[in-house]
């Protein structure tokens, strides 16, 4: 850890001499609050161990490099691999923490002082629109992720979206998950002794306990699970869904890909998509979302839930007309 922060010294302190600032000792001492003793070592450290032709101008009051080709020696990585985590910085706006954000803007500052690539232009070319996302307590945010990493158990207050009620878990944390906008974690419950899905927007209070977590669990494939699954749910029997959508929407519907083993076939002008699910509750809202321009054609389990969701539409809609 250590090594890795003067590095990150070394870094700030290169590129300020890059563009003849003349940076002083104590903004170096400000900016990673540090002593004078050991901003003045890692100015030494730059000239005896990387041959940085640091000097100190009395007239400016600051350090400048005597020899402006000199080049820090800079990680194993190309301009494309920038412009790729460039691409995946963006996602960064979906995590609810500041510091991290901050730390991830440094990072890549410090990266295009070595390139002849303008990354803060680049990103502003580059968008990720959340809409309708969760809101996520940072503190949560951040000590769900110190749980996980740590391999700690969670002592967590849990509001059920149901019951509307708070109940107190123990909870093993073993995979984070950002879907449909909101943070999740998969965790095992000692509370009801079997996985569970715990979404982050609703845990008022969380502690990292000091127990740690079993090995079993650890050696679960959480993401095996979810990636053999459609949406978030993965727990159950696997049901067989057909749905058939009108030629109105079909094109767009082929370019979705709603589950990795689906089927896709064009009917008579329509477009028949068959999946595999363990529970309904996600596929109701996809289904319902495309109007008359979907019919469930199996399972009758499913065609049911639909139906009674258009009864209860068309109650709220006096007037229409609905048919058993």
């Amino acid at each position: 850890m250590s090594k890795r922060l003067s590095y990150e010294r070394y870094l700030w302190f290169h590129q300020r001499l890059k563009k003849n600032r003349f940076p002083k000792l104590k903004e170096l001492m400000e900016k990673f609050e540090i002593s004078q003793r050991q901003a003045a070592r890692e100015i030494e450290h730059m000239r005896l161990f990387f041959n940085a032709p640091v000097e100190y101008s009395s007239e400016e009051k600051g350090y400048y490099y005597s020899d402006h080709s000199f080049e820090f020696p800079v990680p194993m990585v190309s301009e494309e691999e920038i412009i790729s985590l460039i691409i995946a910085k963006r996602l960064s706006v979906t995590i609810p923490d500041k510091g991290r954000k901050k730390r991830l803007d440094s990072f890549f500052e410090n990266l295009s002082a070595y390139f002849e690539l303008d990354a803060a232009e680049l990103e502003k070319r580059i968008s990720l629109k959340n809409v309708r996302y969760y809101r996520v307590n940072p503190e949560v945010f951040d000590a769900v992720l110190q749980g996980l990493n740590k391999n700690k158990k969670l002592d967590i207050t849990y509001r059920s979206v149901f019951t509307k009620k708070d109940t107190q878990r123990i909870i093993d944390p073993l995979h984070l998950i950002l879907y449909m906008g909101n943070w999740h974690i998969i965790a095992f419950c000692e509370v009801k002794k079997g996985l569970r899905d715990f979404a982050l927007s609703r845990i008022k209070k969380v502690e990292i306990l000091a127990d740690g977590i079993a090995e079993d669990l650890k050696a679960i494939d959480i993401k095996e699970k979810i990636d053999g699954a459609y949406g978030i749910f993965f727990e159950g029997t696997k049901k067989k869904v057909v749905l058939k959508f009108t030629e109105k929407v079909s094109d767009y519907v082929k370019e979705q890909v709603w589950f990795p083993g689906q089927k896709v076939k064009e009917e008579n002008g329509n477009l028949i998509l068959t999946f595999f699910v363990t529970d309904f509750r996600e596929v109701v809202r996809e289904v319902l979302s495309f109007g008359a321009d979907v019919e469930v054609m199996e399972p009758e389990a499913l065609r049911e839930i639909i139906k009674e969701n258009i009864k209860k539409l068309s109650r709220l809609y006096p007037g229409s007309i609905v048919k058993d």
